[in-house]
């Protein structure tokens, strides 16, 4: 019993290293997006968030219509102009499940209204799809704030 006890304590400590370098580059890149996402919203290039969505991607935003594709989701965001600064997505979780992708985020921002900054936060949950050319593109994306 003893010997079995530490064979499968043996393979417990080879495998899990080896499972969690798998999702290693599957983070890396979401971290690598993440920091494009709030390369675009803190220098108010709403084109560059056009690559990180699907066709049909979707934005549902709190208190407003789901917005789909895009150029919709570019034109939500642009409208809001430079009211938020400083954005800072930080990847919480990721649950790779064939080729989807739920992550979970927690963000920081200011958040300017009337000339007055005021500190923001929240979460941000989205549905990762990896396309035929292996990228990961966002296909729906919710956020809160709290």
């Amino acid at each position: 019993m003893t010997r079995i006890s530490l064979a499968s304590f043996a393979l417990i400590l080879i495998v899990s290293p080896a499972s969690q370098g798998l999702a290693d580059p599957l983070a890396d890149k979401l971290t690598s997006m993440n920091a494009q996402w709030d390369a675009a919203i803190n220098n108010a290039d709403f084109d560059a968030l056009l690559p990180l969505y699907t066709d049909d991607g979707r934005l549902l935003p709190p208190g407003a219509q789901p917005v789909t594709g895009p150029l919709a989701i570019r034109d939500f965001f642009a409208g809001r102009g430079r009211s938020v600064r400083d954005h800072k997505l930080e990847l919480v979780d990721v649950l790779p499940i064939g080729n989807y992708a739920y992550t979970t985020s927690h963000f920081t921002a200011t958040l300017v209204v009337n000339e007055k900054a005021a500190p923001v936060s929240g979460s941000t949950v989205r549905l990762l799809e990896r396309q035929p050319d292996g990228q990961w593109k966002i296909k729906s994306h919710i956020f809160v704030k709290e």
